[in-house]
């Protein structure tokens, strides 16, 4: 009776002493992106480079999948926008993003990894990659394939299309 009560308990304590560093990591990206939108309102002209990037996701649960779009839209300059259907793919806006859709993705998976490291306690599986764009049938609308291969470009040409959207990044 007792070794189970032990076990949760202690499964307890981990679990907090995981959410202390991502707690410290996460406080600190916000904190440097609080500076950028603070320094873009004080300073003469406009320094954003908006953009939109279709993330491939990792997480399993509803739990993982709304943590996860919260802490992204908690930190200033970002949105998360839509969750494909399957909840496969994060859609995310971020008005001081990287210069590609790639780098943006990058950054919304090492959240993601260090999210899901912080719930389940053992490191998460790599990041999907091999994103490919697929034409939807409406100009506005791609449809990123995870894991199939390929490149935006090879899906724009499949598509006929050579749309800045069809990269997944808008471009300003």
């Amino acid at each position: 009776m007792t070794r189970p009560v032990l076990s949760r308990a202690v499964h307890g304590v981990r679990a907090a002493l995981r959410f202390v560093p991502f707690s410290f990591w996460f406080v600190g990206r916000m904190a440097v992106a609080n500076w950028q939108v603070a320094r873009d309102l004080v300073t003469p002209g406009i320094h954003t480079t908006p953009g939109v990037a279709a993330v491939p996701l990792r997480c399993r649960t509803r739990f993982e999948l709304t943590l996860l779009s919260n802490l992204i839209t908690l930190t200033p300059g970002t949105v998360t926008i839509e969750v494909d259907r399957h909840g496969h793919v994060l859609y995310v806006l971020d008005i001081y993003g990287p210069p590609t859709a790639d780098e943006m993705r990058v950054q919304v998976q090492q959240t993601e990894t260090r999210m899901l490291r912080m719930l389940r306690g053992v490191e998460p599986p790599p990041a999907p990659t091999g994103v490919r764009w697929e034409w939807s049938g409406r100009p506005e609308a791609p449809v990123p394939v995870v894991g199939t291969g390929g490149t935006p470009a090879q899906g724009r040409a499949a598509a006929g299309t050579d749309d800045a959207r069809s990269e997944g990044r808008a471009r300003p």
